[in-house]
């Protein structure tokens, strides 16, 4: 059955053309009971959803009244926008809406079906502005699934103050490389955005050497090109996961982030950290200075360390295997494991060091 919204029906498609075969039977959807019109709407899957509800004013305001199933959305801005939408009550499937430019064409939805879970892609055509479109439609979408934003990649600085306006609080954000182009920016981010569950930075275009000192607050964060992040930042957090790659931080300043830990009053949320440096030093003396003064053990690894971590709800990471770590024990019985990979670059005489801590307990 095809519903038509009659506000939106164009006399001059059909002005002057015979059809070649018996012409359809069609009627306005406005003309049912009001009943009949949510059965009808409450029918209908996600991608049938959006497209009804952006017919015409009124075809938004009977959307809204119908009480759907809450949505996970997912805006990725990049050379073709697409936000992604997933049902809390059908947690295998995913609706994926992209914006495409064509100099002629018309909108189609094309299904794919993946193994026991459907792909559903929605190709919009014919929009100058992809970036707006992309931002009007999310809005567009939260407010008639009354859905918040769960996540969003932030390719373009505008997007910031985007998100800063609609929805300050969001579970996970990326911001891609060099869209923060000054310190201020990031200030303007770290003070105005809630990011409660993973904060993935890339890199920030900006040649000036500065470094924070307030936390990052969220759950899990991975920066690249960490040289901004110093060490109070690290130690007044509340951060569960911590990954710095390219970090300025000095093995002394790993030495003071295990003693904070194993003392009890700071880093109480840890379950790992990954800090990556450069040093001139040896890979063990290096190690050996990030545990100077502490009461270490050694293991071999097998004694019922996790061998996973997981970093948000998506991604889990599986540890490197290691030939031996040593372990901290902390008062309430925890366990911080501290091991390390390693590469050098003779021709730069540099040891590159990946440097990992993970917090774990024995099971009984």
């Amino acid at each position: 059955m095809i519903f038509r919204d009659s506000e939106t029906v164009n006399p001059e498609q059909t002005k002057g053309k015979t059809p070649k075969k018996p012409k359809k039977v069609q009627f306005s959807l406005w003309k049912l009971p009001r009943v009949v019109q949510f059965e009808c709407i409450e029918n209908l899957d996600v991608l049938e959803i959006i497209r009804f509800s952006i017919l015409s004013k009124r075809a938004k305001t009977i959307s809204k009244l119908v009480r759907w199933n809450p949505l996970n959305i997912c805006l990725s801005p990049g050379s073709q926008p697409v936000f992604q939408s997933k049902s809390s009550i059908n947690p295998g499937m995913i609706w994926d809406i992209t914006y495409q430019k064509r100099e002629e064409g018309y909108s189609y939805t094309k299904c794919i079906t993946i193994g026991p879970s459907g792909v559903h892609r929605s190709p919009l055509i014919g929009y100058e502005n992809a970036m707006e479109t992309s931002k009007q439609m999310t809005e567009h979408i939260c407010e008639v699934f009354r859905s918040p934003i769960s996540g969003i990649e932030i390719a373009e600085e505008s997007l910031i103050e985007w998100l800063i306006k609609i929805q300050p609080t969001i579970p996970c954000v990326t911001i891609r490389k060099n869209v923060v182009t000054s310190v201020e920016t990031l200030y303007r981010v770290l003070n105005n955005l809630d990011v409660t569950e993973y904060f993935h930075w890339e890199s920030i275009a900006t040649k000036k050497e500065f470094q924070i000192t307030e936390p990052i607050q969220s759950r899990s964060i991975a920066i690249y090109e960490s040289s901004w992040v110093g060490l109070p930042s690290i130690l007044n957090g509340t951060n569960s996961i911590i990954r710095l790659y390219e970090s300025k931080l000095t093995v002394e300043d790993i030495n003071t982030i295990l003693k904070e830990w194993q003392m009890g009053f700071k880093l109480r949320n840890l379950e790992y950290l990954r800090i990556d440096i450069c040093t001139l030093l040896d890979a063990e003396i290096c190690i050996n200075r990030a545990v100077k003064d502490l009461n270490v053990t050694l293991s071999d690894g097998n004694d019922g360390r996790p061998t996973r971590v997981k970093i948000h709800d998506e991604f889990t990471f599986k540890l490197p295997r290691v030939n031996m770590v040593r372990n901290l024990t902390r008062s309430d019985g925890m366990i911080g494991s501290l091991f390390y990979e390693y590469k050098v670059h003779q021709l730069q005489n540099l040891t590159r060091m990946h440097v990992f801590f993970q917090v774990w307990s024995q099971q009984p």
